[in-house]
């Protein structure tokens, strides 16, 4: 495990370059894309170790924080990168994030529950109790799920919906300040979901993250002035955010999640990232979560030396991904075709 992770660590140093005046904004989205991949990495073995840490005390601590703060990254990354977008489309992207891509991702998980059910898990709970799993809706099942992975695609999803309720509703306000009321708005309901978790001392594995989406919104709503901050202040920035994170890995996960998150927005006033590999990881790394349990099920029974299995279930995690990746390229490809057709014929009938 320590040797994974010693490895992981060297990865982000191959895709680091210096920011030029010719690089585009901070945080473009071929960076966003290119940390994605690195992070996906990271909880990936994450959860492939947690039953086989290493034996040096430091590195079992980081390795253990490695998923909670990578999927915080995620959800960070995920609300920066849907508000940057809606600032460029309006209320058009609304409508595409939920009724395609918040559906995509729904459809698929319940289609990769539905086969590890029907492969590995018939007879094993009751009918409704499975069907409310394969549907991956454990909220209404005292967080019971197939995958133990699907918090994270429910949650997401969750948040999406949120984002797009909260932004159309603002759409409407008379107001100069709508879209910073919205990404107040967003950003206290997200931290208020945490809170109420916490009261409730429930739904721990759906909420320990929210509130990183919470950064994301407001970074994304005071862009400008934010980075004018970092940049301004650079070195105090740096490593204000950095010892945070390490004080964070050690005392307090939500800490260094949050810390994390600022020191990538800071050392990324500075330089970018791009690496053909990472880029494309980032493509497919929603495999990572839709997989990583499936994988686990069909290998662990046939392995024995945990090094070797935590090998063999990443290869074959993102061999899945990449297949899923190609036949959601074909399928796109096929619908803007058939669209394409169609408006060929409009067109003919109207000439």
């Amino acid at each position: 495990m320590l040797l994974f992770f010693i490895l992981l660590l060297i990865v982000p140093c191959l895709t680091i370059k210096k920011r030029t005046n010719d690089d585009g904004v901070v945080f473009d989205t071929k960076s966003t894309t290119c940390l994605k991949g690195i992070i996906c990495l990271f909880v990936m073995f994450h959860n492939l170790g947690l039953d086989y840490p290493g034996n040096n005390e430091i590195m079992e601590l980081i390795c253990e924080h490695a998923g909670g703060v990578g999927v915080g990254l995620f959800f960070f990354l995920s609300a920066f990168g849907i508000i940057r977008s809606y600032q460029k489309k309006g209320n058009k992207y609304i409508l595409k994030l939920i009724f395609v891509h918040s559906a995509k991702i729904y459809l698929i998980a319940v289609f990769v529950n539905l086969v590890t059910y029907l492969l590995f898990l018939q007879g094993s709970y009751e009918p409704t109790d499975a069907v409310l799993r394969i549907l991956n809706l454990d909220l209404l099942n005292g967080f019971k799920r197939i995958n133990r992975h699907g918090w994270y695609i429910a949650t997401i999803i969750l948040m999406y919906l949120i984002f797009g309720l909260i932004y159309y509703l603002c759409s409407k306000l008379k107001t100069k300040n709508k879209w910073i009321i919205a990404g107040v708005t967003l950003s206290i309901i997200a931290v208020g979901l945490r809170i109420a978790a916490i009261i409730a001392d429930t739904g721990g594995m759906y909420t320990r993250e929210i509130t990183a989406f919470s950064t994301g919104v407001l970074y994304a709503t005071f862009y400008n002035q934010i980075n004018a901050f970092f940049n301004k202040y650079f070195k105090l920035s740096l490593v204000v955010s950095f010892v945070a994170m390490w004080i964070g890995f050690f005392l307090f996960e939500p800490l260094s999640t949050h810390a994390a998150a600022i020191f990538l927005i800071v050392i990324s006033q500075k330089i970018s990232y791009y690496h053909p590999v990472s880029y494309f990881l980032g493509k497919i790394c929603i495999g990572v979560y839709l997989f990583l349990h499936l994988s686990s099920i069909i290998l662990q029974p046939y392995l024995n030396n945990p090094y070797w299995w935590m090998l063999l279930n990443a290869g074959f995690i993102l061999e899945l991904s990449v297949l899923l990746y190609g036949i959601q390229i074909i399928i796109s490809k096929v619908i803007n075709l058939i669209k394409e057709k169609i408006k060929k014929k409009e067109g003919d009938l109207i000439a």
